[in-house]
């Protein structure tokens, strides 16, 4: 995707890779947009599913990538869509990455009590972890509804911490300040939530991470309006107390820098 992410101090900061500037034709359909890129006509990959309505329009500055590979379909990767004066990141491989490297280095005050951290676990696995721990065994998995579908972002473990889970969700829409999310319902998040919520009584703690793509966010939102079903999912999994912290990213340079401070989730 990128040369190796690299952690200076508290800055976490990834390199976005050799840019170049183009203009949005037009979305051709979720994961493909048509760019004039100096004159001539490419095809990019989009790795954010969502709306974009507000960064992904005809005639809107973007910074493409060209494929590391010969062979897919899409000669380059849409990485950054212009907001006014800002850039924003549309690619959403980014955060989990800019994620993992902070928790691994201790760069963000919530995470430094975790000294592993493990990508792609599913209930199952994380509860072997606890296997055990309040008179439960592996097999409780059986008692959280949709649980062999699902696979979570991270689980992070410590000395006397019961392993976390951990969803990472990239944040790219702006609203006075407010980032939204989601952009576009998202079926998938919810359940994700709902099972974190469930996991709690079997000795697991849950926790969302929300990580905003742009410097313009002061505070992270669930998106009511658009998703009410993922805000229901997320307030009765907070009332249970699976826990919320939202960031967000600078973008200057060719790169992208995760910000150590919390921005309020409300």
């Amino acid at each position: 995707m990128t040369d190796t992410p690299k952690a200076t101090g508290t800055e976490i900061s990834m390199h976005l890779g050799d840019l170049e500037e183009g203009i949005l034709v037009e979305r051709a359909n979720r994961f493909l947009a048509l760019v004039n890129l100096r004159g001539r006509a490419i095809e990019a990959h989009v790795a954010d599913s969502g709306r974009l309505k507000e960064l992904l329009f005809p005639g809107n500055r973007v910074m493409v990538r060209k494929a590391g590979s010969p062979n897919r379909k899409t000669s380059h990767d849409l990485v950054l869509a212009a907001f006014g004066d800002i850039w924003v990141c549309v690619d959403t491989r980014y955060p989990n990455r800019l994620f993992e490297l902070a928790a691994k280095q201790g760069a963000l005050d919530a995470f430094k009590e975790y000294t592993s951290v493990r990508r792609e676990v599913t209930l199952n696995q994380a509860l072997k972890r606890v296997e055990g721990a309040k008179g439960v065994s592996a097999e409780g998995v059986a008692s959280v509804e949709g649980a062999p579908k699902s696979r979570f972002d991270f689980l992070l473990e410590g000395p006397r911490k019961p392993p976390l889970l951990v969803e990472v969700k990239s944040v790219t829409l702006c609203v006075d300040g407010k980032g939204l999310f989601p952009d576009a319902p998202t079926l998938r998040g919810a359940r994700h939530l709902n099972e974190m919520k469930q996991s709690l009584p079997l000795g697991l703690d849950g926790c969302v991470v929300f990580i905003a793509q742009r410097e313009d966010v002061a505070q992270v939102s669930a998106n009511r309006e658009t998703d009410p079903n993922f805000a229901q999912a997320i307030d009765r999994a907070v009332q249970a107390g699976v826990r919320v912290h939202a960031y967000r990213c600078t973008i200057s340079d060719n790169h992208i820098r995760l910000q150590p401070k919390e921005v309020p989730y409300r």
